[in-house]
């Protein structure tokens, strides 16, 4: 990926959280974990989808914003949990797991 995409999609982030604010929850307990929904329309699932670099920027990011360190885990619902789902593939929401 190039680095202006990279660019726009950490601006993108930086955006979703300034107008939409937190969309996601932490979870009680140690953990922080974040849920996304998979039609934020901000794009993030582009990047949280495919593991890579851009996933872990966008990831850690994310884990920032909310006051963390960095991501420890991120990607679909299903694959994080490690079992299935049972909503359509595109309903699938994405998590990422901070740590601090």
């Amino acid at each position: 990926m190039k680095m202006s995409g990279l660019r726009v999609i950490v601006l993108s982030l930086a955006a979703a959280l300034a107008c939409a604010g937190a969309t996601g929850a932490a979870r009680a307990g140690e953990t922080h974990e974040y849920e996304i929904a998979a039609n934020d329309g901000y794009g993030l699932e582009d990047c949280l989808s495919t593991g890579g670099e851009c996933g872990r920027v966008v990831a850690d990011a994310w884990c920032e914003a909310h006051g963390h360190g960095h991501a420890l885990s991120f990607g679909l619902r299903s694959a994080i949990d490690e079992r299935p789902t049972q909503v359509a593939a595109a309903d699938e929401s994405y998590v990422v797991r901070c740590g601090d």
